[in-house]
């Protein structure tokens, strides 16, 4: 199963995510379910980097991929980062949806 964890402070903004396991929908190159969210992920960093100015993930070894949003940025960035998380869990709720068998989205308050 795949969790997806996104860290959230107290006043409710996302500052990172965790997204660890796999979906076991299919074998490995078929599972379509792992695709999806790996397309949702891959997109969100994408959107990081190009379009809210920063580059902050880890990949260990097809265990896990997080991202952590840095203190230091401004508050464009911040918002514009706000804004791609967000459309990034609404992507990745639409997954669990159809495939909540094989996806799990979990918040932890930081």
């Amino acid at each position: 199963m795949i969790v997806a964890e996104f860290y959230q402070n107290n006043q409710g903004l996302i500052r990172g995510f965790k997204i660890r396991g796999h979906a076991g929908y299919d074998s490995p190159g078929k599972d379509i379910v792992c695709s999806a969210v790996s397309a949702v992920v891959y997109a969100a960093l994408g959107g990081m980097d190009e379009l809210a100015g920063f580059r902050s993930f880890e990949e260990k070894d097809g265990e896990y991929i997080s991202c952590f949003i840095p203190n230091n940025l401004t508050a464009e960035q911040l918002f514009t980062a706000d804004i791609i998380l967000g459309t990034m869990i609404v992507g990745l709720k639409q997954i669990e949806a159809e495939y909540g068998q094989y996806i799990r989205i979990r918040y932890k308050e930081v």
